[in-house]
């Protein structure tokens, strides 16, 4: 009998699994990065104005019901957006409640600015920003963090919409004296806004600003305050919590220049507004000085306790001067902005003095900013004289007036000698223009000009007379 063979120890196979090369794709997430470019600015701004230009010009936006002419719903739009207040029609009188609403929005978008909402919008949605993204937003954030940059964005909000509501605030009780209830309430929330923004849009009615509160120094010294406050820049404003002594150079030039200008236009007015026929006239010392105060603060704002066409022309050419230079960087003022100015006249001394470089508190401005500092106004004068002679062209006013307009219109004041109802439908465009270009042309020029140059190789040097 045939016994049945064990297995084994070592005859026993074993089949092992083929093991198959499996080959295992990772993908990287993307996120997706913003690339700011210098012109989506400008961008930014066109599509908020249209949109603007649209809704007002809606029958429900104006008073009577009935459709607004495009070329003024346009015009108004701009004049808001870039915070200037200079209308073609009294902005109570022919805009509704609902276009007195759309026009304090777009003053406020317009007052802290499209890039301001733009980076706070990426920064909440988790883009991260680079060096470009920094440059989108001011000179004066280049060197910081993202957390930096949202922090400062908090700040901006939390600071400009504390001093629109101290404004309202204070201004509420004075206007529900005159016109009590919720009319009270929105004249003082518009106004709060208007003021604070440098718009120097007003619901008083008949093209009359505040002239008939010329002998009320109350509401002129707040929204003269707020209006001051707003043409401060932001980052000056933070950079001042600390002493004199840990202030950046910006902030030190920023402050000198603010106050130098604020009590030039002040002496200004009380001393060559004093006298019979003269706006200043039949006022006491505090009223004069509060008067004073509120219009050499609006030589950014555009609100006014007198008629600007009774000015004298002495004072009329003084007051282009101050508009012109108008307000700080990254304020809600316009104007080639003070540090510009500031600059230009550090260069300009550090020039008497035999120095090739502009120096000043023991510190040399860069090259790239001295740049920037003489192209900015270079470029603006060039900008004026251009839409005074386009103006000439298209309307038959007065020279004075006109230039006093177009400058006006350019450093973003809203001031007027009432001839801007009286313009053509072409010179209406050519204003928008202007407002349009003084509000975004500094800005514009400082982001296109490098901080380093772009080219590693220097031409041989050739002498050019000067003097």
């Amino acid at each position: 009998m045939t016994q049945a063979h064990e297995p084994l120890l070592g005859n026993v196979a074993v089949r092992r699994r083929r093991m198959r090369r499996e080959v295992v794709t990772i993908r990287r997430k993307r996120r997706t990065r913003f690339h700011p470019r210098p012109w989506m600015i400008p961008a930014a701004f066109a599509l908020v104005i249209g949109l603007g230009a649209s809704v007002l010009s809606l029958p429900i936006a104006s008073e009577s019901g009935e459709w607004t002419n495009g070329v003024d719903s346009l015009f108004t739009s701009v004049s808001a957006v870039c915070v200037t207040g200079l209308v073609r029609f009294d902005t109570a009188e022919h805009w509704s409640f609902f276009g007195e609403m759309t026009i304090a929005v777009l003053i406020q978008v317009g007052g802290l600015g499209v890039t301001m909402y733009a980076g706070a919008l990426l920064l909440i949605f988790g883009n991260r920003l680079g060096l470009r993204g920094r440059e989108f937003f001011g000179m004066e954030l280049m060197d910081t963090t993202e957390r930096d940059i949202l922090r400062l964005l908090r700040r901006v909000m939390i600071f400009a919409f504390g001093i629109e509501l101290a404004t309202f605030l204070l201004l509420l009780p004075w206007f529900w004296l005159d016109v009590p209830g919720g009319n009270a309430v929105w004249k003082s929330l518009f106004h709060s806004i208007s003021a604070f923004n440098n718009a120097g849009f007003d619901l008083q009615g008949g093209l009359r600003s505040f002239t008939e509160e010329m002998d009320d120094p109350y509401p002129i010294a707040v929204m003269g305050v707020a209006a001051f406050m707003g043409s401060m820049s932001f980052i000056t404003v933070f950079n001042m919590n600390q002493l004199p002594r840990g202030w950046t150079l910006d902030t030190k030039l920023v402050v000198i220049g603010m106050v130098m200008l604020l009590f030039v236009g002040m002496g200004l007015f009380m001393l060559a507004e004093q006298g019979d026929g003269r706006i200043l006239a039949g006022m006491n010392p505090i009223e004069q000085l509060v008067n004073s105060f509120f219009l050499s603060v609006n030589r950014t704002t555009g609100m006014s306790t007198v008629d600007m066409g009774l000015v004298q022309d002495s004072t009329m050419t003084a007051l282009m001067l101050l508009m012109f230079i108008g307000g700080a960087s990254t304020s809600t003022s316009g104007g080639i902005k003070v540090g510009a100015f500031m600059v230009s006249m550090v260069v300009v001394l550090s020039a008497l003095r035999g120095q090739h470089r502009a120096s000043i508190f023991g510190r040399d401005i860069p090259q790239a900013i001295v740049v920037r500092a003489i192209a900015v106004p270079v470029l603006g004068f060039f900008t004026l004289c251009l839409g005074i002679l386009l103006l000439e062209l298209t309307d038959d006013l007065e020279f004075l007036p006109l230039m006093f307009e177009v400058m006006s219109g350019l450093a973003n004041v809203g001031w007027s000698q009432s001839i801007t109802p009286q313009m053509s439908q072409a010179g209406t465009l050519i204003m928008s223009a202007l407002m349009f270009a003084g509000r975004l042309g500094s800005l514009y020029i400082a982001l296109s000009i490098p901080d380093k140059p772009r080219t590693r190789y220097r031409f041989p040097e050739a002498g050019v007379r000067i003097g």
